[in-house]
């Protein structure tokens, strides 16, 4: 602690420091709720393998609004434009209302932005995928309720523990105890925007885009106005914002849910969980590198350098809602043509997509840069110059964080796994390590926003290395033979173990029937050490042989390690004592072990068991696992055509047993 300034002195040599300082940049991530979501199967064609663009803007635009999906597209951009011209009129409006509430505003809005991925889950990315995947009415509900068993309890749990501890909650978030009245109403709008965010991606799967475009609208831009017209004390504002939203939401998801009475969803929700929850750390890490600087900053330099940090992160939010119609027709679009092998000119389009989001991101920052002065004077008021060196300094992250929510959803389409929350939990830890050291040793005011554009560099720079792969895959799936199918299997024994003998039996079985197959053997399944060395081997044998899945033989430790390895999707045969553990000796291993199979199961891309009794000991997704046994060509075909509809998606599998 002990650092902490006179204001007028820090805010002078910052000032003196930035006065005619121009610094290069670019946005930031996605609004509080628009990440992730999906637009109809339609838009695909918008990367068409053969596209003919129309000589000119105005023939493209009418060429554009002809179709239901250019209208959607169009109406998309259009209200994410107007919904972030709200966002930014709310900070205005914060703002007359003096410097006091301004301060405590923005840092609620950015509190609620790091915690409301908590409530999600994740399930929204996974509602909106699967919706979006059938056609199905009946089932789209049952993904609806499977979404709200989630969130409901969640929202609820958050509300209950802010009304028991308002006080600790308050000092975390603002460094005092004073706003403990705050904190109940925060997680009130907390709990709103994640229905919302649950109403919208359900909508919007369903091709609803109009509706969804108008409650989108209504919630980001208009209830948050609305609450600081019509309603004059802070608290009662949030009361306000928060319950609106809920409203709205439920309003929206009502219909179908009335729809639903007396239906079950228990696969539903499972399916759900088991796709979002693996992405819960990167959207709490991508909260946490806009708001945790706040909070360091809060306790290190007070309350009022802490919400300069707070608004110059929400420009960054602003900045990236800009791209966030990028991302909403992205993923559709490349998941459906990835989905049905139409890899075409893909590449090429994917190419094009990123070059636009990089220019354009550098003339949005360097557009601020230049004139962030008078933008924020006109924007704020007079006031509105204290904001501009903390503003400038934070906006330089924004380069490569618009780069990232531009093209995430390239990622995000490609790869089963959670290859963005890596990237982001990387990028946290960088951010940690940062923030510890501003908190241990006297730095200046300017550290944490050094700190937040390396987090976010880094962050940037992970991105475009995971495009280029993806492109380079690209353009193997369009030159290789589309027949041809390559497994990667994963034997836990050293390779001149005889334990898994009809594990590789099956192998050449699979080599016979055309695949082909590399073998990876993992020596060690005790020593946290060699798991790690067999971690860094597996990926460079990814990297060689570039595979189309991996298929691990035994559960256990195995199987866990494959699954949190591997960024291809797993499927795992399970063949009895990994499962019943009644025969291993010792209390802790055997309970251990059966436990991190049925973790495995439940993260796996696909599940077989060797006998209907090995399937029997499944905790979950019992309807889903494959009765295989090992031996035998035939069954050797029918687990080589399950890998193929695990790893293409392919909807075509016959003779299941």
């Amino acid at each position: 602690m002990g650092k902490k300034a006179p204001i007028h002195e820090w805010r002078q040599a910052r000032k003196g420091a930035f006065r005619g300082i121009v610094r290069a940049g670019d946005p930031a991530p996605y609004g509080p709720v628009i990440m992730g979501a999906l637009v109809p199967r339609a838009d695909a064609r918008l990367f068409s393998a053969t596209p003919s663009p129309p000589p000119n803007m105005l023939k493209r635009l009418t060429t554009t609004l002809a179709t239901k999906a250019g209208r959607d597209t169009v109406l998309t951009f259009l209200t994410e434009g107007l919904s972030m011209l709200g966002m930014v009129l709310v900070f205005r409006l914060a703002k007359d209302r003096g410097d006091t509430d301004f301060e405590r505003y923005v840092i609620v809005r950015r509190t609620v932005a790091f915690a409301f991925p908590v409530i999600l889950l994740g399930t929204m990315v996974g509602l909106t995928r699967f919706i979006a995947m059938t056609k199905d009415a009946g089932v789209q509900r049952r993904y609806l309720i499977g979404a709200l068993t989630w969130v409901l309890p969640l929202g609820t749990l958050l509300c209950l523990a802010c009304a028991i501890m308002p006080g600790p909650l308050s000092w975390i978030c603002f460094g005092s105890y004073a706003e403990g009245p705050l904190m109940v109403p925060l997680a009130l709008m907390t709990f709103g925007i994640a229905l919302h965010g649950v109403a919208y991606g359900f909508l919007r799967g369903r091709g609803h885009i109009l509706h969804a475009n108008a409650i989108q609208f209504f919630a980001l831009a208009i209830v948050p106005c609305m609450a600081f017209v019509f309603v004059h004390d802070l608290a009662n504002v949030l009361w306000w914002t928060g319950g609106c939203w809920w409203l709205v939401a439920a309003a929206s998801c009502a219909p179908a849910l009335l729809e639903t009475v007396g239906m079950g969803a228990r696969r539903e929700r499972a399916e759900i969980m088991r796709y979002g929850l693996p992405r819960v750390p990167g959207d709490i890490a991508l909260g946490a590198l806009l708001t945790l600087p706040v909070y360091v900053v809060v306790r290190t330099f007070g309350r009022e350098l802490g919400a300069e940090y707070a608004f110059a992160c929400t420009l960054l939010n602003l900045a990236a809602a800009a791209f966030s119609p990028v991302a909403l027709l992205l993923l559709p679009a490349i998941s459906a043509r990835l989905s049905s092998g139409q890899f075409g000119n893909l590449g090429n389009s994917l190419k094009r997509m990123t070059l636009i989001v990089i220019v354009a991101s550098i003339g949005l920052v360097a557009v601020f840069e230049l004139l962030a002065t008078p933008v924020l004077k006109i924007y704020l008021g007079p006031g509105g110059e204290d904001l501009v060196a903390t503003s400038r300094l934070v906006f330089a992250a924004a380069l490569p964080f618009a780069f990232f929510n531009g093209t995430r959803s390239i990622l995000d389409a490609y790869y089963q796994t959670p290859r963005n929350g890596v990237n982001l939990v990387m990028a946290l830890f960088i951010l940690l390590a940062g923030s510890s050291l501003h908190l241990l040793v006297a730095t200046p005011w300017y550290t944490m926003g050094i700190v937040l554009i390396a987090a976010v560099g880094w962050l940037g720079w992970a991105t475009w290395r995971d495009l280029r792969h993806v492109r380079t895959e690209i353009a193997r799936l369009v030159a290789r033979d589309p027949g041809s199918m390559h497994v990667l299997m994963v034997i836990p024994e050293e390779e001149n173990g005889e334990v898994f003998r009809e594990s590789k039996e099956q192998a050449r079985a699979f080599t016979e029937l055309g695949a082909e197959v590399s073998m990876f053997h993992l020596e060690s399944r005790t020593s946290p050490y060699r798991l790690w060395r067999s971690r860094t081997r597996l990926h460079r044998m990814l990297r060689a042989a570039r595979p189309d899945v991996v298929h691990v033989h035994f559960g256990s430790v195995a199987a866990l390690w494959a699954v949190l390895s591997s960024p291809l999707p797993v499927v795992v045969t399970f063949m009895g004592d990994d499962l019943d553990r009644s025969g291993v000796p010792g209390f802790i291993r055997s309970r251990l072990g059966g436990f991190f199979s049925q973790i495995a199961a439940f993260f796996a891309a696909g599940i077989v068991c060797t006998s209907e009794q090995v399937r029997d000991r499944l905790w979950w997704r019992t309807e889903e696992a494959k009765v295989l046994p090992l031996q035998g060509r035939d069954h050797a075909g029918l687990a080589l055509a399950h890998l193929r509809v695990v790893a293409f998606h392919d909807a075509t599998e016959t003779g299941t047993a």
